[in-house]
């Protein structure tokens, strides 16, 4: 087989489920972050965050090895492709950082788009 396929068919299979995982760490905050969805909700931002850390990390691991592909096309594909994710991935992250100051429990989102910490 020729280098260049092995290197697309890797990178596809890292960056497909790396982006999945991101979308995915999504849907666990989802409803805690619309501010049309009031009241307390079960804490799951340490789930969100982890799902994210790993779909990151398999989004980073895909585009290195898409990179090293020798065909032009495919490492530009593979940029298009990673760009959208990591802005992503860091839009995420700073979604995030304020619901994991909670322990655990129980979780609202405040008015000013704070959150406070329930039991």
């Amino acid at each position: 087989m020729d280098r260049r396929r092995n290197t697309g068919c890797l990178a596809a299979v890292l960056l497909v489920p790396g982006a999945l995982l991101v979308l995915l760490s999504v849907g666990f905050t989802m409803e805690l972050e619309d501010p049309l969805f009031v009241g307390l909700h079960d804490n799951t931002s340490g789930i969100a965050a982890a799902v994210l850390a790993l779909g990151m990390l398999l989004v980073v691991v895909g585009a290195a090895v898409g990179l090293l592909g020798r065909g032009r096309g495919g490492r530009i594909a593979v940029v298009v492709v990673t760009v959208p994710l990591l802005v992503l991935g860091a839009w995420r992250a700073t979604v995030l950082a304020p619901m994991l100051e909670c322990d655990g429990g129980m979780i609202a989102r405040q008015d000013d788009g704070s959150y406070e910490c329930y039991g």
